[in-house]
């Protein structure tokens, strides 16, 4: 087998397992109030999906997502006290082109707009899954990632002017079931 067919099952089974033991743990709602509006995940199939921000039943803006989409998520990842939306999508990119998990930031912008911060080709290994750790201002990006000798480990990042940049390493010997 080829290494990218290989890396195409990898990131398959990656997909089955975190959706395995998601179903062990409260879901994360793909859905959330902000600037006046409510921010949702609209899920039309297995490869597109939009986030959506309505205000008073109208749409008011729409981002298209051509993409699997494995982790809807938001936080006030600048520290401006309005929350960012975080989507993890399953895609090659420029200039890495095997198919892989990657993180996305998108803001509402001037009330009105869905703009990307950040449309991330990688994290520091192969990213297996992420959640947004609200509990901190700003919030912060908590991953969990794999060594070239599959080994996991949890890492936690910050949003920076260029994208997000590592902060320190949370687990050396991460479990999937965090997330």
């Amino acid at each position: 087998m080829n290494s990218n067919k290989r890396r195409i099952l990898c990131v398959i089974l990656a997909v089955v397992l975190a959706g395995a033991f998601a179903s062990c743990t409260e879901p994360e709602k793909e859905a959330f109030e902000c600037c006046g509006g409510t921010v949702w995940l609209d899920r039309k199939n297995d490869t597109l999906s939009y986030i959506r921000f309505s205000r008073d039943g109208e749409i008011v803006a729409s981002q298209r997502l051509p993409w699997p989409v494995y982790r809807f998520s938001y936080g006030d990842l600048d520290g401006d006290s309005l929350p960012e939306v975080a989507v993890g999508v399953i895609k090659e990119t420029y200039y890495w082109k095997q198919m892989d998990r990657r993180i996305f930031i998108y803001q509402i912008y001037k009330n009105q707009h869905i703009v990307p911060v950040w449309k991330g080709s990688h994290v520091a290994s192969e990213l297996m899954d992420f959640r947004i750790d609200r509990g901190t201002q700003p919030a912060l990006v908590r991953t969990i990632e794999r060594r070239k000798d599959s080994s996991l480990y949890e890492a936690e990042y910050y949003l920076s002017k260029f994208g997000l940049k590592f902060k320190r390493y949370i687990n050396e010997s991460a479990t999937i079931k965090h997330y």
